[in-house]
């Protein structure tokens, strides 16, 4: 007999219909990439819902059953206060299982990252814990100008363990 093999289950905090569209776009490309047994369990969460402290909570247990948090935002700058807080909460209070964060920009960011980047500080929170931190540079279908991802490049950040 088989053993039943569970979805994995990923979180995807996004800024916009544009980065959310991009986010699942490349969720998809990974499942096609995997193979037909693969099949993700995702739950989409808008930045601004977060600002709702019910809503706030509820993404956060979502996100410590997680497997994979997907944030999806157009910048490396400039990450809301509320999420920043929310990415700090989540790291302190989840289960020390192994999972991963997944950071997507827009590809026109690409060559733009600096010190004071989202990114930076995404490694400095990560580092301490044994989260995977990845980088995925993309265009949204929208910018694309259709439904499909014409330009999807993956790049790894590097394991945060230490």
């Amino acid at each position: 007999m088989e053993a039943e093999f569970a979805a994995p289950e990923v979180l995807v905090l996004h800024e916009d219909l544009q980065t959310g569209l991009r986010a699942k776009a490349a969720l998809n490309n990974l499942e096609n990439w995997l193979g037909a047994e693969t099949r993700f369990q995702i739950s989409l969460w808008r930045f601004g819902m977060l600002q709702e402290v019910e809503l706030a909570e509820t993404a956060l247990q979502e996100a410590k059953r997680a497997d994979i948090v997907f944030l999806s935002l157009h910048s490396d700058q400039n990450l809301p206060n509320s999420i920043r807080n929310w990415l700090l909460q989540w790291l302190e209070t989840r289960d020390f299982k192994p999972c991963a964060l997944v950071v997507s920009l827009d590809s026109s960011t690409q060559d733009s990252t600096n010190s004071n980047s989202t990114l930076n500080f995404l490694r400095d929170i990560t580092a301490p814990l044994e989260v995977d931190l990845f980088l995925h540079f993309g265009l949204s279908p929208l910018m694309a100008g259709d439904r499909t991802m014409l330009v999807n490049r993956h790049i790894p950040v590097g394991t945060s363990r230490i």
